[in-house]
């Protein structure tokens, strides 16, 4: 569709999210785009007729938002077995079997205890945490200095401090260094399918294969990888007590989208009393 702002209807807006529905996945032939993507998607369109509408100079017409009439409802919260967070029990029987590994010195499970340690401590998605690169990490001090390239494309620099995922980290890094020849653009994980040497870049499918065999080892049934995902979310939530802190920590454009991993916040926590106190006994 080859439009400008102003000539975009209601009924392309339509057409397009009836269109991209009907995508599917050309090796798998699932559905491309789920509810909540597509919602994202929209609700993009619709903020920048917004942003449009905010910089219209006084007197001008305004520049209708297509959007508004056939926006799509915001999908519901849900639990599904792909969805679903961990619990602080299942989550540490995960860790703890291949934790074990990884202190036998197995150079594999030294390479999954640091990547899940990863998923865990920062909520980033699959994607994010296989494409590392050797120059995208940097250990500086007490924090590990990720620099990441988003869904959507953003580049972004992430700190980790929790020394367990560092440690874990800096574990693989003197196990797997000396195997291999390495460049700024070497992945920082490898495959050790032969006899521990390394082969090609480790792959988000091959990972979520070993996790799932974790997980079973570990006493769960139909673990996906974007549990983990979610359970740093519930996490988020239950510590800080905010949709926003989740949010951003998420790295959501989208209050609804965070909503879908977080169903409630159970506590909103009391962040501003104790200095509102300390003001009023000031002198």
């Amino acid at each position: 569709m080859n439009k400008r702002p102003h000539q975009v209807t209601p009924a392309d807006v339509s057409a397009w999210q009836d269109e991209l529905r009907s995508l599917k996945d050309p090796k798998t032939r699932r559905i491309q785009y789920q509810p909540a993507t597509l919602y994202a998607m929209v609700s993009r369109i619709s903020s920048f007729y917004r942003w449009a509408q905010r910089q219209a100079r006084a007197g001008s017409t305004p520049l209708a938002n297509p959007v508004d009439p056939i926006r799509p409802k915001a999908p519901k919260a849900y639990q599904t077995k792909k969805a679903k967070a961990l619990t602080d029990a299942e989550m540490q029987s995960l860790v703890a079997v291949i934790k074990a590994k990884a202190d036998d010195k197995d150079i594999v499970g030294q390479r999954d205890y640091a990547m899940l340690m990863l998923f865990l401590v920062t909520g980033l998605r699959r994607e994010e945490v296989v494409q590392l690169k050797w120059s995208d990490i940097k250990i500086q001090g007490e924090s590990l200095l990720l620099s990441l390239r988003l869904k959507g494309g953003d580049l972004v620099t992430r700190e980790v401090a929790d020394p367990d995922a560092i440690n874990a980290l800096r574990g693989y890094i003197a196990a797997s260094r000396p195997l291999r020849k390495l460049t700024r653009e070497s992945p920082l994980w490898t495959r050790h399918d032969y006899a521990g040497k390394p082969g090609s870049g480790l792959t988000s499918h091959a990972f979520a294969a070993n996790m799932k065999r974790y997980a079973k080892h570990a006493g769960l049934d139909h673990f996906h990888l974007h549990q983990t995902r979610h359970t740093f979310a519930r996490i988020v939530a239950e510590d800080s007590g905010s949709l926003i802190i989740t949010q951003d920590a998420l790295g959501h454009a989208n209050p609804q989208t965070t909503r879908i991993y977080v169903q409630r916040i159970g506590i909103k926590r009391d962040h501003h009393s104790g200095k509102i106190a300390a003001q009023l006994k000031s002198k």
